[in-house]
C-alpha cells in the first residue's frame, strides 16, 4: 500500500468518525492525514493503520493454479551508479523528468530539489518556507513538461492549518511562475494531472476542478458537481473525472466523466450502480473497484466488484473477485504489494490473481507496537525485460518476472540505519536500463544485471 492508498485508509475512517453534519470541524480528516507522520496519530488511528499491512487476496509462493511456478535462475549482479544522502529528512516523493536528465524529490523541508540523474549529484534545491516538521507528505509529484517542473508547498507556511499550493518552478530559471491553492491538503496521484493542453487540479473549493495553463497558471476552465467525491485522471491526453456519491441522501452511483480538454464541458461516459473507488487506467480502460460483502470501506477484506469502463464505447464490464486488487496498473496487469511482505499480480481485465509471491523482504515493526510497521515500494514495471521491482527501507530489492512472479534478481544498497516509519513506504522509479530509489533522505540509482535465459 502506498502513501496515496495508506491516506484513503485514514481518510474512510476519520470520515466515519465525522460525517457530514454542521458539528463536524470543516476538513478535519484532511487536517488529520496531513498530520500522520506524528507518532501519535499512528497511536489514535492505528486500526486504520493496520490495515496496511494488509495485501488483498495474496496466497504466498504459488501460481494461478496454485502450484508452485517452476525455479529461475535467480542474479545477485547489479551495478550501482551513485548513492546520494538528501540534505534535510524525510523525502516523501519523486519523479524523474522527461528529458531533462535530472530526478526531482519533495519532502518537509524542501519543495524540490533537483539530482543529476547521471552522476547523483544535488544540482539545485528549493527549501519550504516556515517548514515545521509538520508539512503535509505528498504521495507523488506531478510531474515535468515543457521545462517546468510541478510540485507542492504549504500556502501559509506555520499556520496551524497551512494548506497546499501546486507550484510550477521554471527549471532553467528556478523560479516559481505560479501558486495555485488546492482546497485540501492531498498530494496524490489524482490532485493534479497533466493532460493536452493544461493541468488539472482540485480547485480551492471542494467539489471543483480547474484547469490552469502550465506556463502562465491562467484558469482555462472550470467544472463543478454536487454529492459526490471525484478523482482526476488522464486517458490520451484527456481529462477525466470518476465520481462516486458521497451522501446518502443522492443515489448510491458512480460515473466516468470526460471533460473536454478545450472548454471544459462535461460528458458523462458511463454510469454504475453502486459506490465504486479509482483503482487506475489500463489504457483506453478506468478501472473501478466496488464492496459487494457489505464491508463499511473499501480498504476492508472481502468479495467486491471490478469494474472496467472503456471510455471510448461507454461500455461497462463488472467481474465478481475475492479481494479488491488494487496498485500499479501495468501491461494489463494490476501488482500489489503490501506490508505483509507479498507482491500479487492480478488480470486487469477479470480481477483473477495470476500470480502471488513473498518478495523475501524484511519489513520491521515499529518498536512496541506490532500494528505499525515498514512497507515496500509500489511496484516499478520494466516493460522491456518484464520485471516488477520492489524496495524496502533496509535498502534491499526483489526483480519478479510480470508473467509468473518468480524471482529473476535480487541486490542491495547499503543505506544507514534509520528508525522504522511505519505507514510511509520507499519510492523506486525506472530509469533508463535501471532504477531510482529512494528511501528516506537517501536516493540512488542502481542497474539490476538479469540472468540470460532465465
Amino acid at each position: 500500500m502506498n502513501a496515496d492508498q495508506l491516506d484513503r485508509v485514514v481518510r474512510d475512517v476519520l470520515h466515519a468518525w465525522t460525517p457530514d453534519s454542521p458539528g463536524a470541524p470543516a476538513g478535519i480528516a484532511d487536517r488529520i492525514v496531513r498530520r500522520r507522520r506524528r507518532r501519535n496519530l499512528l497511536r489514535v488511528t492505528g486500526a486504520a493503520l493496520g490495515l496496511a499491512g494488509v495485501t488483498v487476496g495474496v496466497a504466498l509462493v504459488t501460481g494461478d493454479n496454485g502450484t508452485a511456478r517452476p525455479a529461475t535462475r535467480v542474479s545477485e549482479k547489479s551495478r550501482l551508479l551513485w548513492h546520494t544522502p538528501l540534505p534535510g529528512a524525510q523525502w516523501d516523493a519523486c519523479t524523474t523528468g522527461a528529458g531533462t536528465g535530472s530526478v526531482y524529490c519533495r519532502g518537509m523541508q524542501h519543495d524540490a530539489i533537483a539530482v543529476d540523474a547521471g552522476t547523483g549529484k544535488v544540482e539545485w534545491q528549493r527549501k519550504a518556507k516556515g517548514a515545521d516538521g509538520q508539512s503535509a507528505p505528498a504521495g507523488s509529484m506531478p510531474g515535468v513538461r515543457d521545462g517546468v517542473l510541478y510540485t507542492y508547498a504549504d500556502h501559509a507556511p506555520g499556520a496551524p492549518r497551512a494548506g497546499t499550493d501546486l507550484v510550477a518552478l521554471d527549471i532553467a530559471g528556478r523560479r516559481v511562475l505560479w501558486k495555485h491553492e488546492l482546497a485540501d491538503d492531498s498530494r496524490g496521484r489524482t490532485s493534479a494531472v497533466l493532460f493536452d493542453g493544461g493541468i488539472l487540479a482540485n480547485a480551492p473549493t471542494f467539489k471543483s476542478v480547474v484547469a490552469l495553463d502550465g506556463t502562465t497558471g491562467r484558469t482555462l476552465w472550470t467544472y463543478k458537481w454536487k454529492n459526490a467525491d471525484c478523482d482526476r485522471a488522464v486517458i490520451d491526453g484527456v481529462p477525466y473525472l470518476t465520481c462516486s456519491s458521497s451522501s446518502a441522501k443522492s443515489p448510491r452511483r458512480s460515473t466516468v466523466v470526460r471533460l473536454d480538454p478545450a472548454t471544459g464541458t462535461p460528458r458523462t461516459v458511463a454510469t454504475v450502480k453502486s459506490p465504486t473507488t479509482y483503482i487506475g487506467t489500463d489504457g483506453n480502460t478506468v478501472l473501478l473497484g466496488g464492496m459487494a460483502g457489505g464491508q463499511k470501506f473499501f480498504s476492508d477484506p472481502g468479495p467486491a466488484t471490478l469494474t472496467r469502463v472503456d471510455t471510448r464505447s461507454g461500455s461497462v464490464a463488472q467481474h465478481r473477485v475475492d479481494d479488491l486488487p488494487t496498485g500499479v496498473v501495468a501491461d494489463g496487469l494490476i501488482l500489489s504489494a503490501g506490508g505483509n511482505g507479498t507482491a500479487a499480480a492480478y488480470s486487469a481485465d477479470s480481477g483473477e490473481r495470476l500470480w502471488s509471491r513473498d518478495l523475501g523482504l524484511t519489513l520491521r515493526n515499529e518498536a512496541g507496537d506490532p500494528t505499525t510497521r515498514e512497507l515496500p515500494s509500489a511496484a516499478a514495471v520494466d516493460l522491456v525485460d518484464r520485471v516488477a521491482y520492489y524496495l524496502v527501507p533496509s535498502g534491499h530489492l526483489v526483480g519478479l518476472d510480470l508473467d509468473s512472479g518468480a524471482t529473476r534478481w535480487r541486490g542491495r544498497v547499503p543505506l544507514r540505519n534509520s528508525p522504522v516509519l511505519a505507514g510511509i513506504a520507499p519510492e523506486l522509479m525506472s530509469y533508463e536500463h535501471g532504477l531510482i530509489g529512494q528511501v528516506g533522505g537517501e536516493l540512488f540509482r542502481i542497474e539490476p544485471q538479469l540472468s540470460q535465459g532465465g
